[in-house]
């Protein structure tokens, strides 16, 4: 019976050590996933802007933790597009976007991008496959002040990659 009793106490022991190895396990997962998820939404939105031949803009609200895909407006009609997208990054994961932000214009000057809001981050797609020079050059998912991920432009400006952060405080 003491030996029972041993071996159960060193079990609840081990248990507490895995329980809390486990959980930032699973923090860190998440941040992982989030990040994931907003490189396979680049990815999604430059096979649809070149697939529809339109402009498509990947919109990032930092200050709701929110972020998604939509149709530029002017070239479609965004109220009846059958396929926007929305995702809001899980609990304890914060959004960040370089500071100062310009309202974004067209090429020729004379027209906003149609985002929502004026204050998102964004990064604009065109329809050849490219994603525009007045995109966000970086956004940080942040897991805490410990840990964090940018998803930042590939050195050929052929896409977006996901890295550790530079800047971790």
């Amino acid at each position: 019976m003491i030996e029972l009793i041993f071996v159960l106490a060193l079990l609840a022991i081990a248990a507490v050590f895995v329980v809390s190895s486990m959980g930032s396990f699973f923090r860190g997962r998440a941040l992982n996933f989030e990040a994931r998820r907003m490189l396979s939404l680049t990815h999604y939105a430059q096979s649809r802007a070149v697939s529809e031949g339109v402009p498509f803009i990947l919109w990032i609200n930092p200050a709701e933790s929110t972020y998604g895909l939509s149709v530029q407006s002017g070239f479609g009609d965004t109220e009846t597009d059958l396929r926007p997208i929305s995702y809001v990054v899980e609990a304890g994961l914060t959004l960040e976007t370089p500071s100062g932000i310009t309202v974004p214009i067209s090429e020729q000057d004379d027209e906003r991008l149609g985002l929502p809001d004026e204050n998102l981050a964004f990064i604009r797609f065109t329809p050849d496959g490219f994603f525009d020079d007045s995109s966000v050059s970086k956004i940080t998912i942040r897991l805490g002040t410990e840990i964090a991920l940018e998803l930042v432009p590939m050195a050929n400006r052929l896409g977006y990659e996901v890295r550790p952060a530079t800047h971790v405080n």
